[in-house]
C-alpha cells in the first residue's frame, strides 16, 4: 500500500510544484522541492481529495519531507478499516 500512496503523492507533488519527478523521493523536503506557501496548500488540497481526509491534521511545512506525508495517508487509511 505504501507503494501506491507514494506513486500518487508523487504524482500530486509533481504536478502541484511543477518539479522534475526525479527529486520527489521519500527523503526530500517540500524546501527540497521549491514548494512555497501556496504550492503546500495546494498539495494538501489535492491530497484531501485524494484521499478523503477533509482536512489534514498536520500543516505542511518547509521541513515535512515526502515519506512524512506518505506516512500520514497510511496511518490515516489504517485508521479507517
Amino acid at each position: 500500500m505504501s507503494q501506491e500512496i507514494y506513486d500518487k503523492v508523487k504524482k500530486i507533488i509533481v504536478r502541484e510544484a511543477r518539479v522534475d519527478e526525479s527529486l520527489v523521493t521519500l527523503d526530500a523536503t517540500m524546501n527540497d522541492l521549491y514548494a512555497d506557501s501556496a504550492t503546500r496548500m495546494s498539495i494538501a488540497d489535492e491530497l484531501d481529495r485524494e484521499y478523503n481526509l477533509g482536512t489534514l491534521d498536520v500543516e505542511i511545512a518547509e521541513d515535512t519531507t515526502v515519506g512524512d506525508i506518505v506516512s500520514y495517508i497510511r496511518e490515516h487509511l489504517e485508521d479507517q478499516e
